[in-house]
């Protein structure tokens, strides 16, 4: 482990001090990256996943981390001794090495971690789960197809699984790779912990001991729509509804209908939304003309794609642009 890292993990911060001596809980975050709603604190997407990027934090020791809930997917791996948790109502125990992946919509607190207790949390947008792996998980373990569908789709069952890794020496060598490249600020970092994220999944999949019930009936159906997303994202220029159908042997009124009920849009926004992200991509990385990066996606009329443009990223095409290019 880079000595960065580790100073930054095991050294006591200005809010693990003053926790330290009273016990009581301290916020470490901005007001603007969580609300409440009927009383229970919710910690916003729109804070922590900027930009699509990873983010990744040490848990503050010595004082207990109230209920709450996320509308993102998160990570707590157990660099160095236990946590307890209560999640959705029932108590659970992290050991060291140990991952616990939460979908949207869980709730959960965390007691207040001893002075040997390194928890890291890793946030992350489903977006970066790459479809074609997804897939194959299916023909592997279709329990965590099942539940790594619902992240993708967005649409939130609230679950979580422990990954019992403590013994596995990969998932450790991952996760050290993963906390150098985040907190060294490496060129293309986030890029990289892409990929990383990837490969520890895989070796989750392959060999980590973990569970979740299923049935036959809702497991096709996630199938199904991991194939829609997958055409989407490699046909989203020229796709219709009519296509997939005709692709997927199922009629536009099921798939329709499967959409919708997994992932809570229709067709035509899933579409919209992976053209405006290819969008996106070229208005960072290239000086094509936005009239020419319209046609690119898929989109005739330079209007309509301001407009879902603005819809999506709240600023116009040429704003985001420069703005982009005063950040790098």
């Amino acid at each position: 482990m880079h000595e960065i890292v580790y100073q930054y993990l095991y050294n006591y911060n200005s809010i693990e001090m003053k926790q330290r001596t009273t016990g009581d809980f301290i916020m470490d975050l901005p007001k603007e990256s969580f609300q409440y709603t009927n009383g229970k604190m919710i910690l916003t997407d729109q804070y922590f996943l900027k930009n699509d990027r990873i983010y990744i934090s040490k848990h503050n020791r010595f004082a207990k981390y109230p209920e709450h809930t996320h509308q993102f997917l998160e990570l707590n791996y157990m660099l160095k001794g236990k946590c307890h948790q209560i999640i959705n109502g029932t108590q659970k125990m992290l050991n060291e090495g140990e991952l616990l992946l939460l979908d949207h919509g869980s709730t959960h607190s965390i007691e207040a971690l001893g002075n040997e207790d390194i928890l890291i949390n890793i946030i992350f947008p489903q977006t970066k789960f790459d479809l074609n792996w997804l897939s194959q998980v299916h023909t592997q373990d279709s329990s965590l197809f099942q539940f790594l569908v619902r992240t993708v789709s967005e649409k939130s069952k609230g679950q979580s699984i422990i990954f019992e890794s403590s013994q596995n020496v990969d998932i450790k060598s991952i996760m050290v790779q993963m906390l150098n490249k985040y907190f060294t600020a490496s060129t293309f970092s986030n890029e990289i912990l892409s990929y990383y994220l990837t490969i520890l999944f895989m070796e989750l999949v392959g060999n980590t001991t973990y569970s979740l019930d299923t049935t036959q009936k809702e497991n096709s159906a996630n199938k199904i729509v991991i194939e829609i997303l997958k055409s989407i994202e490699t046909d989203y220029q020229s796709i219709t509804l009519e296509k997939l159908s005709n692709h997927l042997s199922y009629s536009t009124n099921y798939l329709s209908e499967i959409i919708k009920d997994k992932t809570g849009k229709n067709f035509l926004r899933l579409v919209t939304e992976e053209r405006i992200k290819r969008a996106r991509f070229l208005i960072e990385s290239t000086d094509l003309p936005i009239e020419e990066i319209c046609r690119a996606i898929g989109l005739q009329n330079k209007t309509h794609f301001y407009k879902l443009f603005r819809e999506i990223y709240q600023l116009n095409p040429g704003a985001y642009r420069k703005l982009k290019k005063k950040t790098r």
